[in-house]
């Protein structure tokens, strides 16, 4: 059975509205239901004992009258057993009054002679019982000379009608409550995803040049680090981007020089007629060639630590010692070919940084301090830790740089006094990387006669230096 391409990636979309709103309204839906249950449970407990307070309140009533219609009754030479035929208690009380010993039922609102008492007379409190085929509450109460007693017996169905008939009052109002409680929370879930929506509309109506910060009105707190976030994305691309442009439009226009002189020695060695003429032209062709090079490599250093400057990404843990040992290392047989000699002073030193960045930082001063520095004579290559800083020093016996020319100097293609040896980049990376990894440039005279270059880096607070050479 063949998949569409891609199925096994695709997520199922849904709505943070939506869910939301599930959410609060089975949340709500349970608070009520548990708040419905509790308030019924609650209701019915305070019916029963009212009801039960009424009962016995009617009770030692009728219990008190008793004496008075019962010597009515003898008075008017009836007999001791008598229904009462008032009906305001009828419909919702059965009531009998009983002489203990003999037994016999003196006074009730239903029923005849022959029928039995209520509940047993030793009856303690309120019971629930079978009455009359249906359920009833009873109770028994004496008189005070315990000569008499009285039962009454309430038929539950009277007693639950109001609990019930409250009830539904309160599922009405709930049903009501509930989608009014509905309509406020999809009203403030709307309210509070209104800047997500707007965000999101404003994203896909862009085009891919467009980086203009995200503008919402008044965003919840959830959302506005969100909004932030993407902001401060929109503004390192741009920058990105902008590095991109001055670069790529410098690069276009300093190639020219190079590749010019390429081209005129080439012309130069086909118009060559002697051999030694056309040795010469060919040296100086591949001398212009390895001037080129020399400047894509720069440039293409230069356009990778623009980039790592744009989203400072990469740091690690590193050995300042190490690295300038490796680029030392490097540059050894081209020190040979001018007699030149390095004495590095090397001490463990950790710092925090992005291992190219760092070591073309240290070539790149390296090869200034080559090419400026007469043959023969020595560089001096230092690094240590001091004061919570990782410093790393490179001087050399060359001319120097006029203290008014220090801060021109890192501008990008400035060469200082024409210098055609150079392309004008070097000391633009090595200012490129200590804004990378926020270390300082100090540029001062030598011991030796010439430059001395100090670029101090932060350390870590805990510094932890592997004992690995």
């Amino acid at each position: 059975m063949s998949r569409e391409p891609g199925a096994e990636s695709r997520q199922p979309v849904w709505s943070l509205r939506r869910r939301l709103l599930l959410l609060i309204a089975v949340a709500t839906l349970v608070a009520w239901v548990a708040g419905g249950a509790a308030t019924y449970f609650i209701l019915h407990r305070q019916s029963v004992t009212l009801s039960d307070q009424r009962m016995q309140s009617v009770a030692q009533t009728l219990l008190t009258l008793a004496d008075h219609e019962i010597d009515e009754i003898r008075l008017a030479g009836g007999g001791m057993i008598h229904v009462d035929q008032d009906p305001s208690l009828a419909h919702r009380y059965r009531y009998q009054v009983w002489q203990p010993a003999p037994r016999q039922l003196l006074l009730t609102n239903g029923g005849d002679a022959s029928e039995g008492p209520i509940a047993p007379f030793d009856q303690v409190g309120f019971v629930t019982r079978d009455f009359e085929g249906a359920q009833a509450r009873t109770v028994v109460f004496w008189s005070e000379d315990r000569a008499k007693l009285i039962q009454i017996a309430e038929p539950l169905q009277l007693r639950e009608a109001y609990p019930y008939t409250a009830l539904a009052s309160l599922f009405g109002l709930f049903l009501f409550s509930l989608m009014a409680l509905l309509m406020i929370d999809a009203w403030m879930i709307r309210r509070a995803t209104r800047a997500l929506q707007e965000s999101a509309s404003q994203l896909t109506q862009r085009s891919p040049n467009d980086l203009r910060p995200i503008e919402v009105s008044a965003p919840p707190s959830e959302v506005q680090p969100l909004v932030n976030e993407i902001n401060a994305l929109f503004r390192r691309f741009a920058n990105a981007l902008e590095n991109e442009r001055r670069f790529t439009s410098a690069a276009a226009h300093e190639l020219r020089t190079p590749l010019a002189a390429v081209k005129v020695h080439a012309q130069v060695a086909q118009l060559t007629r002697t051999a030694p003429d056309r040795k010469k032209a060919l040296s100086q062709l591949v001398l212009a060639i390895d001037r080129a090079s020399h400047m894509v490599d720069q440039l293409l250093t230069l356009s990778r630590l623009d980039g790592m400057l744009a989203l400072r990404t990469g740091a690690t843990p590193l050995r300042l010692d190490q690295i300038a040992g490796h680029v030392i290392d490097e540059v050894r047989p081209l020190l040979g070919r001018r007699g030149q000699r390095i004495e590095a002073d090397l001490a463990a030193c950790q710092i925090d940084g992005m291992e190219f960045g760092v070591a073309s930082l240290l070539r790149n001063l390296i090869d200034n301090a080559m090419r400026h520095g007469p043959a023969a004579r020595e560089i001096r290559v230092t690094v240590r830790p001091e004061e919570g800083l990782g410093l790393a020093i490179v001087e050399d016996a060359g001319p120097g740089i006029p203290e008014e020319e220090r801060e021109r100097v890192f501008e990008r293609f400035y060469r200082l006094f024409g210098d055609g040896d150079g392309c004008g980049i070097g000391l633009s990376i090595v200012r490129t990387v200590a804004d990378v990894h926020h270390a300082k440039i100090d540029l001062d005279r030598s011991a030796l006669g010439g430059l001395r270059v100090r670029v101090a880096f932060p350390m870590p607070t805990l510094p932890s230096v592997p004992t690995r050479p």
